[in-house]
């Protein structure tokens, strides 16, 4: 009886409120720059606008935890040696967790597989609320800096994510390859909600006072790659098909830091034109080398989604892509960039764009068009909204069924 009146209490003071209470649990989180980073910010933006409470648990760059404003940090120990940048940690602050109890979120919607995942599970199983996850890696393309068998790491990934998903209510994916994927690891479709992230859409800079300022010439022919610097990232097919162009006009700017970044160095040394690294940068001039460039470029077929193909989109850019389906309703062939599949056609399509101006002015307002239509943060927002409902609901559902049993 105690369980039922606590829970129907609950959904009283939900239902009067009018806005939900959400944790998000992340390992990554801000200054870190990535994907799932920048994921989140967008979605914190998005619900507190809409006025719902909104805290973050994430891990500490340091052994100490401590909180500031609405986000708790937990202490943890560097993980770099299994993969570059993580970090690692299994004890959540008691201070922390009696903070969020006491708070009573709604929902725990989390990002990361790891750490914190452990820590969002422990929280909802004590809170009796459902737990919402967001998939954002393929992990077996990672498997390499830890396992030397790919199929190994196939198998390790699927049994991992097939457990994971038993301690989710709903579990958000940015694609219909995603999907594809975790359901051939034999979790259920009925638990997934396919949600590209959201993006914000930039302002438009002139084009020549950037270059200048990046200290490009205004002239030059532009390919970008911009992202972070990994194997899986597959660089070198870029550097590769770069070098075999004959246009010697064309520059090639790679934009990011990473593990991978050293051997690209050697690499573009073996070849015969050069290749700018910048390194990593600030976060508000990823849109000033996106708008800088004339072409972005990418050879990776890791992705679940990929920010950086909606973001090249979403300030003109047009994007030349290894075909993959997580380009699906992405990219599109001739209108807003293209998927090569080959060196002959990545070479006939940068040629084109070079050599005719009608044409590389036309994809270049198509693809920023279709990213304001189809990529903004609001309908990224709503949807994971309608994801943290539907999981209320049915914990709901589930909690009244147990009551009957009773």
């Amino acid at each position: 009886m105690k369980f039922i009146v606590k829970f129907l209490a609950k959904r009283v003071l939900y239902l009067k409120r009018g806005f939900m209470k959400i944790l998000i649990t992340s390992d990554w989180y801000y200054p870190v720059v990535n994907g799932v980073v920048r994921s989140v910010m967008n979605l914190i933006e998005y619900l507190e606008d809409k006025g719902h409470d909104v805290r973050v648990l994430t891990l500490s760059n340091t052994t100490k935890s401590y909180r500031d404003g609405k986000v708790y940090y937990v202490g943890s120990l560097s993980a770099a040696k299994i993969y570059p940048q993580a970090r690692i940690s299994n004890l959540l602050a008691k201070s922390h967790q009696k903070e969020i109890k006491a708070w009573a979120p709604d929902v725990i919607h989390s990002q990361c597989e790891f750490s914190t995942f452990m820590m969002a599970r422990k929280l909802a199983s004590d809170l009796e609320i459902p737990l919402v996850h967001t998939y954002h890696t393929v992990y077996e393309d990672y498997t390499h800096y830890f396992i030397p068998s790919k199929q190994a790491g196939k198998k390790i990934v699927s049994v991992a994510s097939k457990t994971l998903a038993g301690f989710c209510d709903r579990i958000i994916v940015p694609t219909a390859k995603t999907e594809r994927l975790l359901i051939d690891y034999g979790i259920d479709p009925y638990m997934l909600d396919i949600i590209p992230t959201g993006i914000h859409i930039p302002e438009m800079s002139d084009k020549a006072l950037l270059r200048k300022s990046l200290g490009m010439a205004e002239d030059e022919k532009v390919l970008l790659y911009l992202g972070r610097l990994g194997a899986e990232k597959n660089i070198q097919e870029i550097m590769s098909y770069y070098d075999r162009l004959e246009d010697r006009e064309i520059k090639l700017y790679i934009v990011g830091g990473g593990p991978y970044l050293d051997t690209l160095k050697e690499d573009a040394a073996a070849i015969n034109k050069e290749v700018i690294f910048t390194g990593m940068v600030e976060s508000n001039s990823v849109n000033r080398y996106y708008q800088a460039a004339d072409i972005f470029v990418t050879a990776s077929t890791s992705e679940t989604q990929g920010l950086t193909y909606y973001e090249s989109l979403a300030n003109g850019t047009i994007a030349l892509c290894r075909d993959d389906a997580v380009l699906d309703g992405v990219i599109k062939n001739g209108f807003n960039g293209f998927k090569y599949r080959n060196f002959e056609e990545f070479e006939k399509f940068v040629n084109r764009v070079f050599t005719d101006d009608e044409y590389k002015e036309l994809l270049e307002i198509n693809a920023r068009e279709y990213a304001e239509e189809n990529f903004s943060v609001d309908g990224f927002g709503s949807k994971c909204i309608d994801s943290y409902e539907k999981a209320i609901k049915e914990y709901d559902h589930e909690s009244l069924n147990i009551f009957k049993r009773l």
